[in-house]
């Protein structure tokens, strides 16, 4: 039995494997993809740009590892039901359920390793990632001249060359130099050499044979008559400073508050801070709202309303101010027309704060909502491993094909189908229409019967997919129709 059982895993692992290293390199290069044009042009070293994708790599298992489970499950047990190997153990008295066994066994701790790298793995990759891709957002572009562009990315200087060769000479160089308010100037050389410091923090322009244009401003001690003034030379320098160009760390610390940067415990403890301070910043507001507007109400003059009535229970406006309070009956004129326009005056303050508060209330409930599709999503991925394990092993068994044809189209199929309900799901949170734990175990919920299923169907020899069957079937049905 122990031959059989590491039989078994070991068929499931090999494919297991490729499955997943495939699937971990089109992530990759979707990631690239989508991100490319934050990453050309920034001069970026070699080890920057891999030590970020190894970051990334890690946040992407989340999808790789159900996609590997279903399609390395559904080509194990098709190879076997292909060979009639599986055929030959249920003979032995071995069920389907026995065999799966050791795959279950290996799945599950997949599973638990899924919970383990969502809990406490996940979080440290995306605040590693997420840092690196901050920090290369905000690098500017590499110092590169193009001929006949002017480059604007140096601070107070727009530096445009005629032609640029190989060698990093020049030749038609023009700058204008913004760095000083009052006296702007601009550089016309004919030629000229690009050089960089040792450690590349400084930029060096040797200019030769040209002419220097500069505004003159008019001294309070002496009246100048001239705009400009022209100077020419012969050789100049002119240094350019490189080091904002250099990729910044930023500190981690800045970024460890978001939700996606936490395990369990710590979003459990969030939640728990919002909630409080939602809570007193809505009782702060409604006694805001009590203490500061005044609801007119003609019974308040009334000295027939009892004490203890709930029409008095019910009154908004404070003890000290209803002696203030007139019927406007007792108004006439121009009074009249101001008392209604402050009246609507006040209207219009408290409609506006409603307003305001309501789209705060709203902000607070995403970001609440977001916290909570973090936690669940903690516990999503062992279950979708196992979920999607019950629905592979067992379809394997009823298709009966192995390798990579009939396997990898189930396997698409299925995975797409749990890809669009996870992103449904997590689509319908964020817009409000259902709580987040429903849209986070959305995919879960609704794959796990058809596992159930197809493992009931599988057990029992089902042949859910043979073609003759379908035929007989529907031939039944229409000589039903035509009696």
């Amino acid at each position: 039995m122990k031959r059989l059982h590491w039989f078994v895993v070991k068929s499931f692992i090999g494919p297991f494997l490729v499955t997943f290293t495939i699937a971990m390199f089109f992530l990759i290069m979707q990631f690239l993809w989508k991100y490319i044009d934050d990453l050309m042009g920034k001069g970026l070293e070699i080890s920057i740009i891999l030590e970020m994708l190894f970051y990334v790599s890690a946040s992407l298992i989340p999808m790789a590892l159900p996609l590997a489970v279903l399609f390395s499950s559904i080509m194990t047990f098709g190879n076997l039901s292909e060979k009639n190997e599986l055929t030959a153990l249920k003979s032995a008295g071995i069920s389907l359920l026995k065999v799966m066994r050791p795959m279950l066994i290996f799945v599950i701790f997949l599973s638990f390793a899924g919970f383990y790298f969502s809990n406490y793995i996940l979080p440290i990759s995306n605040l590693k990632w997420r840092t690196i891709y901050y920090d290369i957002l905000e690098k500017k572009p590499a110092f590169q001249l193009k001929e006949g562009v002017f480059y604007k990315d140096i601070e107070n200087y727009h530096i445009k060359v005629d032609k640029k060769n190989n060698d990093g000479s020049l030749t038609g160089v023009l700058i204008y130099d913004f760095t000083s308010t009052f006296n702007r100037r601009v550089i016309k050389a004919r030629n000229g050499m690009m050089l960089k410091s040792d450690n590349d923090d400084y930029l060096f322009l040797q200019l030769n044979q040209g002419v220097i244009y500069e505004k003159v401003t008019a001294s309070r001690l002496e009246k100048v008559t001239i705009d400009f003034q022209k100077s020419f030379f012969t050789d100049a320098v002119i240094k350019f400073d490189l080091i904002d160009f250099d990729l910044k760390r930023s500190d981690e610390e800045l970024f460890k508050q978001d939700f996606e940067m936490m395990n369990f415990v710590q979003l459990d403890d969030a939640l728990d801070s919002l909630l409080i301070l939602n809570d007193s910043l809505d009782n702060k507001f409604a006694q805001n709202m009590k203490t500061n507007f005044v609801v007119l109400n003609d019974q308040l003059n009334n000295p027939a309303v009892p004490a203890d009535s709930s029409l008095h229970e019910m009154q908004l406006t404070p003890l000290k101010q209803i002696d203030t309070l007139v019927h406007l009956d007792s108004i006439r004129g121009s009074s009249l027309k101001s008392a209604l326009a402050d009246a609507q005056s006040e209207l219009r303050t408290v409609k506006d704060q409603l307003y305001h508060q309501n789209l705060l209330k709203e902000h607070r409930d995403t970001n609440m909502n977001e916290y909570r599709t973090a936690w669940h999503g903690k516990f999503t991925l062992s279950f979708a491993v196992l979920v999607l394990f019950f629905i592979g092993a067992p379809l394997g068994a009823i298709i009966r094909k192995g390798g990579l044809g009939a396997p990898l189209v189930f396997a698409t199929l299925f995975f797409i189908f749990y890809y669009m309900l996870t992103v449904a799901g997590e689509n319908m949170v964020e817009s409000g229409v259902i709580e987040p734990w429903k849209g986070i175990w959305m995919s879960t919920l609704l794959l796990a019967p058809i596992g159930a299923f197809l493992t009931y169907k599988a057990a029992n020899d089902s042949p859910l997919f043979d073609k003759e069957v379908y035929k007989k079937w529907f031939a039944r049905l229409f000589r039903r129709k035509q009696k």
